[in-house]
């Protein structure tokens, strides 16, 4: 199928962005600096293509296995850089948003690609709305993880008053915490829409509108993080390494909330996103 080519293509030129990026933050290299972001553009691009002819070839939004959320995940996440790339001038979290889109896109590589009539109870308009406002919230989260682990490579530095010169190449400690919290707070916002659509879209399938699957209980503990990394930052006033230890905390139950539904319970019913 040429969707798997494209999907092909755009994982090698993915891990070619991945190797630039790192060479142009670790070895300070001009030249490897000058191809990265072309190279995560063009492979951003032939991701979209690859997205299209599977929504062609299928006839329903790519959105409904492991092999299309992956997919999709690392598809966005490389998006939403680019725009953040272009926006704040910080083209060295590449070396950071790259391995993680490859890790993505290599699970999916590893999952069946075999496209697969539409069950029931996705054939909804909600399938697109719903889980596209997820992996928005998914996305702009694991970004603002990003920029706090930026942060934390940066604050250590400072505190120890040592470091590798690459390490001295990352963003300065208030650019990384405004943009964190920025990120934090579209997040919460994405994430609050998903809960929504969800429940929505339950109510539409099952009859209720909140069934207490794990994967559910997963995603409200993560809007919840989130809602207290707020809170903590706006009205208790903490700053620097705490709130950035809470955006980690935050990344690994969105990983939770992503994955958890099929590893914990093969037979929740939101395990027909895997």
């Amino acid at each position: 199928m040429i969707n798997i080519v494209l999907f092909t293509t755009t994982l090698v030129l993915y891990a070619a962005s991945t190797l630039c990026y790192g060479l142009r933050w670790l070895a300070d290299s001009r030249r490897a600096g000058h191809w990265a972001t072309p190279l995560l553009l063009g492979a951003a691009l032939l991701h979209g293509v690859a997205f299209v002819t599977r929504w062609l070839e299928s006839g329903y939004p790519p959105l409904a296995n492991g092999f299309e959320a992956f997919s999709f995940f690392a598809w966005g996440l490389v998006l939403v850089y680019l725009i953040v790339e272009h926006k704040s001038g910080q083209a060295v979290l590449g070396v950071f948003v790259t391995p993680l889109a490859l890790l993505s896109l290599l699970i999916a590589s590893a999952l069946p690609k075999k496209i697969q009539p539409l069950l029931p109870v996705l054939r909804s308009h909600w399938l697109m709305v719903h889980v596209a406002v997820s992996f928005a919230a998914f996305v702009t989260f694991s970004l603002a993880f990003v920029a706090a682990l930026a942060y934390l490579l940066q604050e250590r530095v400072l505190r120890h008053k040592a470091g590798s010169r690459w390490i001295w190449r990352l963003p300065a400690l208030e650019a990384m915490d405004r943009l964190s919290h920025r990120l934090a707070a579209l997040g919460l916002l994405l994430m609050t829409g998903s809960l929504l659509t969800g429940s929505i879209w339950a109510e539409q399938a099952w009859g209720v509108f909140w069934v207490w699957q794990p994967q559910q209980i997963a995603a409200l503990a993560t809007w919840g993080i989130y809602l207290v990394y707020l809170y903590a930052r706006h009205s208790v006033g903490w700053r620097g390494r705490r709130l950035a230890w809470l955006l980690v905390a935050g990344f690994v139950s969105v990983i939770v909330t992503f994955v958890g539904a099929d590893l914990v319970a093969p037979g929740s019913l939101h395990n027909f996103l895997f």
